[in-house]
C-alpha cells in the first residue's frame, strides 16, 4: 500500500517533496545530506515503477537517483536497476493485442 503513492502523478508529487526537502536547508540540514536523501527516494520510485512493468517511469526517476551523491551501495543498486531496465526491454517480448473472430 504504501509504494501506491509513488505510482499516481509520481513526477509532480516528487517535485512538491523536493521542494519542501530544500525548504531543511534553512534549518541547516546541508545540501548534500538532502541531495543523497532525493536520491534515495528517488530510486524508490523508480523500483516501484520497475515492479509495475512502467519502465519509461522507472527510466526517468533512476537518471535521478544516479545524480544524486550516494554511497558505494546506492551506486551498486542503481547499476543493477540501470541493467535490469536495459534487460527487460532488451528481451521483453512485445504485447499480443487478441481480436475476437
Amino acid at each position: 500500500r504504501s509504494d501506491d503513492r509513488f505510482i499516481v502523478l509520481p513526477a509532480k508529487r516528487f517535485l512538491e517533496w523536493r521542494n519542501a526537502l530544500h525548504g531543511l536547508a534553512d534549518c541547516g540540514i546541508a545540501k548534500s545530506t538532502l541531495k543523497t536523501r532525493e536520491g534515495l527516494v528517488a530510486l524508490k520510485i523508480a523500483r516501484v515503477h520497475y515492479a509495475r512493468g512502467d519502465l519509461d517511469t522507472a527510466a526517468r526517476f533512476l537518471a535521478v537517483a544516479k545524480a544524486a551523491p550516494k554511497v558505494p551501495s546506492d551506486i551498486w543498486r542503481c547499476m543493477r536497476y540501470q541493467f535490469k531496465l536495459a534487460a527487460r526491454r532488451r528481451f521483453s517480448m512485445p504485447r499480443v493485442q487478441l481480436q475476437s473472430a
